[in-house]
Formats: C-alpha cells, sequence, structure tokens
C-alpha cells in the first residue's frame, strides 16, 4: 500500500512522504520482535551516536531563542525516528517474495512515467491540483509572461519529488543487481531506468538532484574496485568535510579568489554562497554550544536581504529572499550553526559508523555498492538543499533503509540464493 501511495505522493506532494513512512510503520511486528530490532539499533556503533545527538539536541533546547517551537520539532523528530525504526522492523521481520520486491520497480517506473507526462503537458496535472491558471496572474500584462509564470509554478511543485528519485534508484538498483539468473537483464533494465532518470532530472528546476545523483553513479563504479573500502573512506571523508564546512562557507564567499567572477554565477548559486557564508559568520559567534536546536529561523529573523550581481554589472535585491531563510540549505552547517561543536562530532561520529556499517554487511559486491551509491548521493543532497529537520526529509532517510532492507532480506523461497 506504501508502494501504491507513493506513486503519486513522490512526485505531486514530496512532503508527504511522511505518510508512505507511517504505513509502513503499520507494518511492524509485534512487541517482542520491535524491541529486539531497537536494542539491536542502539547498540550498534550508529545507533550509540544517534542517541548522543539526540541528547545533545535535547540539551540545546535549554538555549534556543524559541525553547517551546524547537521542543515541539525536537518531539516530532524522536516520533518520526521511532517510526523508521519500526518500518525497518517490519522489513526486517516478513519475508516478501520476490515479486513483492519487483512493485519497487513498477513504482519507480510509474513515478518516471507520471514525471514524463507532466513534462509532455508543461505541468497538466501538478496545475490542475494546485489550481495554477495562468489568467489568474494579472500581474504580468502580456499573456506569454502569465503561461510561463505558471509554468515555473508547476515544475517548481514537483521537482522536489526528483530529488526523491535520486535516492530510490538506489534500492532499485539492489533489485536489478542480484547477481541471479536475470543479472544481465537486470542490468539493461538498470541502464534504461538511470538514463531516464538523468534527463528527467535536467528538466527540472532542482539543480543538487543531478549533482547527488553524479556523486552517487561515482561511487557506484568505484565501489566495485574497493567494494569494503570505500563506504568506509566515504564515511570518513563525509565527516572531515562535515568538521571543516563552516571554515569552508567562509572562504568561498569571495569566488574571485578562486578566479570566478561572482556576476558569472547564476544567482541561485549566489544565494548559496551568501547564505553559507553568512552562517558561518554566525558559526563563529557559538562555536561551542551553538545557537539551540532548531534555532536557526530564528537568528536572522527575515532581515537582511540578498542582493544577486547581474552579468551586465547591474545588481538586485530580490524581494523577501534573505541571507538566512529558514535554514542554511546545507546539513552541515546547519549541525554547527544550531548544535555547535559537540553536535558536529556527533554527526560525524555518525556518518563515519554508517560507513563501516555498509561495509560490514553481508551483501554481495553489486548490492554493497548500491547502497555505497546511495549513503554518497544523500550526503550531497545534504550538504546542498532543504532543512534537516523537516519531516518529509527524516522520512525519506527512513524510507530508503526500509526498502534496502526489504530488497536485500533473503525471500520465503530459495533464500540461500539470496543470502
Amino acid at each position: 500500500m506504501a508502494l501504491i501511495i507513493a506513486v503519486p505522493v513522490i512526485v505531486f506532494a514530496a512532503n508527504g512522504t511522511v505518510i508512505i513512512l507511517g504505513l509502513c510503520m503499520l507494518a511492524a511486528p509485534a512487541w517482542p520482535a520491535f524491541r529486539g530490532t531497537f536494542t539491536e539499533l542502539m547498540r550498534s556503533p550508529p545507533g550509540l551516536a544517534l542517541i548522543g545527538l539526540a541528547f545533545w539536541i535535547a540539551l540545546s533546547i535549554g538555549w534556543s531563542a524559541a525553547p517551546e517551537e524547537s521542543a515541539i520539532t525536537a518531539v516530532r523528530l524522536l516520533l518520526l525516528w521511532l517510526a523508521g525504526l519500526a518500518a525497518l522492523a517490519g522489513a526486517r521481520y516478513f519475508r516478501i517474495p520476490k515479486i513483492g520486491k519487483l512493485s519497487l520497480l513498477i513504482a519507480y517506473t510509474a513515478m518516471l512515467a507520471l514525471y514524463m507526462a507532466e513534462l509532455a503537458t508543461d505541468g497538466a496535472l501538478i496545475s490542475l491540483f494546485k489550481q495554477l491558471d495562468a489568467d489568474h496572474f494579472t500581474q504580468f500584462s502580456d499573456a506569454a509572461q502569465r503561461e510561463a509564470y505558471r509554468s515555473l509554478l508547476a515544475f517548481n511543485a514537483i521537482g522536489r519529488g526528483g530529488v526523491l528519485l535520486v535516492l530510490l534508484i538506489w534500492p532499485v538498483a539492489a533489485l536489478l543487481i542480484d547477481g541471479g539468473a536475470g543479472r544481465s537483464k537486470g542490468g539493461l533494465v538498470l541502464v534504461l531506468l538511470l538514463g531516464a532518470t538523468i534527463w528527467l532530472l535536467l528538466q527540472l528546476p532542482v539543480g543538487a538532484a543531478p549533482l547527488a545523483l553524479l556523486a552517487g553513479l561515482a561511487a557506484f563504479g568505484l565501489s566495485f574496485a574497493a567494494p569494503r573500502r570505500l563506504p568506509q573512506l566515504i564515511g570518513v571523508a563525509a565527516a572531515a568535510l562535515l568538521l571543516a564546512m563552516p571554515v569552508i562557507a567562509y572562504t568561498i564567499d569571495r569566488p574571485e579568489a578562486l578566479g570566478i567572477e561572482k556576476r558569472s554565477i547564476p544567482p541561485s548559486w549566489q544565494h548559496r554562497i551568501e547564505i553559507w557564508h553568512y552562517t558561518a559568520d554566525h558559526i563563529a559567534e557559538k562555536p561551542l554550544t551553538g545557537w539551540g536546536f532548531d534555532g536557526a529561523r530564528h537568528i536572522d529573523a527575515k532581515a537582511t536581504r540578498f542582493v544577486a550581481e547581474l552579468p551586465d554589472g547591474s545588481d538586485i535585491a530580490y524581494p523577501n529572499v534573505t541571507l538566512l531563510p529558514l535554514h542554511p540549505h546545507n546539513g552541515a552547517l546547519q549541525i554547527w550553526l544550531e548544535l555547535g561543536l559537540p553536535g558536529a562530532l556527533l554527526a560525524a561520529a555518525l556518518l563515519v559508523t554508517l560507513g563501516f556499517r555498509i561495509a560490514a554487511l553481508p551483501l554481495t559486491t553489486a548490492r554493497r555498492a548500491a547502497a555505497t551509491a546511495a549513503f554518497s548521493a544523500t550526503f550531497s543532497l545534504i550538504l546542498l538543499s532543504f532543512g534537516l529537520w523537516q519531516n518529509w526529509w527524516q522520512a525519506s532517510f527512513w524510507l530508503l533503509l526500509v526498502l534496502f532492507a526489504l530488497v536485500v532480506q533473503p525471500s520465503p523461497v530459495h533464500s540461500n540464493e539470496d543470502a
């Protein structure tokens, strides 16, 4: 049921991903099995890092600018983590026939088909759902401008789902390259799906998605040369990058230092650079404790405006676009900004232990490569987009784990082959 609902939700309302996680949670087994999974997770190195992060989040609420709001967000985050754990327990408990696992492939293909239909019809369905009528945008006198604005709003509305395709392609890859008799056919199907996904992402207004897919593809290819070493290296490199991110963000304020004219960069990337530098300045003010969990939204209060530099030498100040929106659009900087050095160290420990966990899992080389690719793509997206504590984004991480658990579990029949 979750996979059926996932098809329209991910394409047309990616924020509803948390609903899909809730449906997966309903498939969780009785308490004894859940308790065993919970205990196993908490005793694992990633689990210990997650516990530490949860405790530090709870402590940091005390010095947040809005403790009540931060506490509500923290409780919601904890409930999502518990829901994800329950869903993961269900995925590990039940034994699903291979035909059932193929429903993931069908769902992913259906998502691509819906996106293709939207591209072919210039966003007809999402325009219908959101009641986007070009004639309503009377601020534009020209009919062509009104239609262009409608199209922009339509594809912005479905762009977020493209990011989830970047994550979900890897459980699909693990399904298709399971090493069975149909391996060559599965590889061909995967190539076709990857080609369609790449083409699709290039049409959508989410620049981080193609970059993250590229990072995943690079990790996937390199993993065959070093199947156990690479996820460990990625975990260590990701942790080092997270710890160094404030320094990196501060130094890229002026791209001219790298020989790049700032005016030659698209305004959206200029905005990212300014946000990151502005965030680094505030991290330097409270590097040890941070500003408190979920405190990023209260630091600037949308007061400082963003000014873009245009290629013709002019500047433009965008209305309602600030230097620190609700979050820094960089998960590493958000952790530093809100949780300080202890939070950064705990998050770095989580990344390292996840990398080593992937290396230790009893997987085939191909499936380990898919898991490594998912790890790399997810971290790339964390560094480029979205608030780290958003419900749908957190739910997406857990769904990725759940789908991998479903795909790589032994089937009821021929379990030795799948193991």
